[in-house]
């Protein structure tokens, strides 16, 4: 070792200096940067002053490029001029790769110029890409792009196919098929969109959370991304704070290693236009979902507040009180100047009378981002192409123009039309008949070159027709979610022109009827009771409610049935709200009397008819029930003799009757059979017969009917009864008990009594009478 000759051969020198070995040393390569540098945001005052002219330092491996500056933040957040490019010798491997160094200078009076924001970007690895080949992809047959002398792609027609048929809008609208059956059939609950799924109609995509996250969407940043900046570290607060963002993006690929080779051409090309834009924001909020309640009650009443810029709207006035999973159905719009003002904000607050709205939750939206994203999330592409009806398009611009402009920007040749029923996109043709096998089911489909057209742009990435869902933070409490909001926006640029009429999602609103029931007769119904001469009886009157309502209604007695047959002709009322897609009953109570506001619950429309027996003295008996779902219920017999429990579904047994609706029947007669299930098995215990009439409020008004048989009697009018002339309350009648009662029983007893009475007087006079006589007879003598 004194001699050195187990040391390691040392490296070559350059002067003085030793040289790193190659196995230590990074390779190196040449390599482009192009920076996208496309705009600050939210730039937060510094030193009380606000930040107006901002300019950016990029610097990395010690090459430094400076943007432009902007003139004015509040009038134009974005750089005229938009690319940097940077041509430096860079590791291969990402891990030696040195940072790169945002730097954000605000240009103010007298030369001064501080830093008001860093961003130091770790690694670049996310933004590597290919080089792009300095010619553009031309299709088989030569044309690029399409595009004769920046004309519309599709003006080279060689076919045109015989004129089609104009479709007519159907002006028939059902009440119910609306957007809410839309959504209905996406979500699976198909009891709610019944119509809607026979006629086969469009559906959207509902995603469970919001778009950004959807894969496709890759959070929007396609175009460009946002990268926060940051001021360094408070002395009194640990965490770093957010003064502002910067929108912008990076391309990374390898250059070749000889200058005076030929340079790929830039990625970033075709750029949209930097100038503010003014939109129309469309905000659908459909419903909430597991909201955070601030109530005692374990309840809240939410409502929506939009804020976008300096604009707010409030929907206070038409809070949604004492629920958690509230249906809003509000669409709002706004106008806005993008990027000026670009976060758009839904906020759910807590309606309170007596101390300040609680704020529950909020969810802010980069409108930017989607607007300028290549997968066009300005308004999701619909299914089909309506030009009326629920599907509706919304969309300023058509599907053919839609294909036009994305070919255009994606260097796709195309599309080149061949009459209506077929188009050329790049090296591909579409054809109607592929997509459209069969008529279309909706009546109100557009043109078959736009049909076409859409069922093109569902094959490419962009965003569909869809409801995202958004969670919910409070600024209190972040990183905990305080429920979710249902919604979607969409963003018509003005320069396109006026976007089409917005989708009405207003909550399914309740229709007003009213239940005529008409009680006419019972029959074999069970006698209940004996009457102090030992014969079976019942004293029989019938009962009736809706479910969920508690207004009930009863006939008057028919006493001392001894047949089980009452008579009683007799009109039930009942008024509610019923939800004709949905097939519910809507019902509104306060649920405690100190209650501000009614709760509304959806139940089945079902009608309770029972036979109860009456009792003066004690309470009364019950002898039979039976409940009609008006929905679904079953048909009555024609006679009493036919009439069977067996005609009632029972879940039990699985039995399957046939089943009518009354609303779409509007009247039904006939007899009803009612039982008693206390021993777990339905026994027969009568028969009513009645008559079911269902009413819209209008009708009712134009055709008056009193409750039991009072004014106004008619539609039908109803005949007192003619019930049998034992038919009586005993001790409010004592010459009908004496007559009906006791001499119908007992006068045979009263007879003999009497002739018994009156021999007993005969023998008792003749008793008296006889010795006096005899007496007077032998004095005579």
């Amino acid at each position: 070792m004194l001699a050195g000759s187990d040391l390691p051969f040392l490296p070559p020198k350059k002067g003085d200096l030793f040289l790193v070995p190659n196995g230590i040393r990074p390779v190196m390569q040449r390599t482009a940067i192009e920076v996208l540098c496309w705009g600050v945001r939210n730039m937060q005052k510094f030193q009380l002053s606000a930040v107006t002219s901002p300019s950016i330092e990029f610097e990395c491996g010690g090459h430094v490029k400076e943007s432009n500056v902007i003139k004015s933040t509040k009038k134009n957040p974005n750089f005229t001029e938009n690319i940097l490019f940077f041509d430096v010798m860079l590791p291969r491997e990402e891990l030696y790769m040195p940072p790169m160094n945002i730097r954000v200078r605000d240009h103010r009076q007298f030369g001064r110029k501080p830093t008001v924001g860093i961003h130091v970007l770790k690694s670049l690895e996310e933004f590597r890409c290919d080089p792009v080949q300095a010619e553009l992809a031309e299709d088989d047959d030569g044309v690029q792009g399409g595009l004769v002398n920046g004309g519309r792609g599709g003006e080279h027609v060689i076919d045109m196919p015989a004129e089609e048929r104009k479709v007519e809008p159907d002006p028939v609208v059902d009440e119910e098929i609306d957007w809410w059956s839309k959504y209905y059939a996406s979500t699976g609950q198909t009891h709610k969109c019944k119509k809607y799924i026979e006629k086969g109609q469009d559906k959207i995509e509902v995603y469970q959370t919001h778009l950004e996250d959807v894969d496709f969407t890759n959070g929007f940043s396609d175009f460009c991304s946002t990268f926060e900046l940051q001021r360094g570290k408070d002395e009194e607060d640990e965490e770093s704070s957010v003064v502002g963002e910067f929108k912008g993006g990076f391309k990374v690929y390898p250059l070749p290693p000889d200058p005076n080779d030929e340079m790929p051409s830039k990625v970033f090309t075709n750029l949209p236009s930097s100038t503010p834009e003014e939109c129309i924001v469309r905000v659908y909020v459909i419903c909430g979902i597991d909201f955070q309640p601030n109530d005692t009650s374990g309840l809240a009443d939410p409502y929506i507040e939009i804020i976008l810029g300096n604009k707010k709207i409030s929907d206070r006035d038409n809070y949604k009180p004492n629920t958690i999973d509230p249906v809003f159905g509000q669409m709002f719009e706004l106008t806005t100047m993008l990027p000026v003002q670009k976060d758009l904000t839904i906020r759910i607050k807590d309606y309170d009378i007596i101390s300040s709205d609680d704020v529950i939750g909020e969810t802010t939206i980069d409108l930017e981002n989607r607007y300028l994203s290549k997968v066009r999330a300005t308004c999701g592409l619909q299914k089909s192409y309506c030009i009326a009806g629920v599907n509706q398009w919304r969309d300023c611009i058509k599907p053919r123009q839609i294909l036009e402009n994305y070919c255009k920007q994606n260097h796709v040749s195309g599309p080149h039309f061949y009459g209506n029923n077929s188009v050329k996109v790049g090296k591909k043709i579409h054809n109607l008949a592929d997509y459209e096998p069969n008529k279309p089911v909706d009546p109100n489909v557009g043109p078959a070159d736009e049909r076409l057209a859409l069922h093109v742009l569902h094959t490419l990435p962009m965003v569909k027709e869809h409801v995202e869902t958004r969670p919910l933070f409070n600024p209190i409490q972040p990183g905990i979610e305080q429920g979710k909001i249902q919604m979607w926006v969409d963003i018509f640029p003005k320069s396109l022109g006026p976007p089409g009429p917005p989708f009405n999602i207003e909550a399914r609103k309740a229709k007003d009827y009213v239940l005529r029931i008409i009680i006419w007769n019972t029959v074999d119904v069970v006698l209940d009771e004996e009457s102090i001469t030992g014969e079976k009886m019942s004293d029989i009157y019938v009962k009736g409610w809706v479910s969920g309502i508690d207004e009930k209604q009863k006939t008057d007695v028919h006493y001392r049935s001894l047949d089980g047959e009452g008579n009683f002709n007799w009109r039930f009322i009942f008024p509610f709200s019923y939800v004709p897609a949905e097939q519910v009953m809507e019902v509104r109570k306060k649920e405690h009397f100190w209650s501000l506001d009614e709760t509304v619950q959806h139940l089945q429309p079902n009608i309770v008819i029972q036979v109860w027996d009456n009792d003066k003295f004690s309470m009364d008996d019950f002898l039979g029930t039976v409940s009609l779902n008006l929905n679904a219920m079953p048909m009555p017999a024609k006679k009493a003799s036919s009439c069977k429990v067996s005609m009632l579904p029972d879940i039990t047994t699985g039995s399957e009757v046939k089943l009518v609706s009354l609303f779409e029947q509007k009247r039904l007669r006939g007899f009803w059979p009612v039982y008693n299930d206390d021993t777990g098995t339905r026994t027969l215990t009568g028969k009513v017969e009645m008559e079911m009439e269902l009413v819209s409020v209008e009708e009712a008004e134009e055709r008056p009917a009193g409750q039991g048989q009072e004014e106004p009697n008619m539609n039908p009018k109803l005949d007192p009864p003619k019930r049998p002339e034992t038919s009586f309350l005993w001790f409010t009648s004592p010459w009908k008990t004496m007559r009906y009662i006791i001499w119908r029983n007992y006068k045979w007893y009263f007879i003999g009594f009497l002739v018994l009475l009156l021999i007993l007087l005969l023998v008792f006079l003749f008793l008296y009478s006889f010795p006096g006589e005899v007496s007077q007879w032998i004095v005579n003598g």
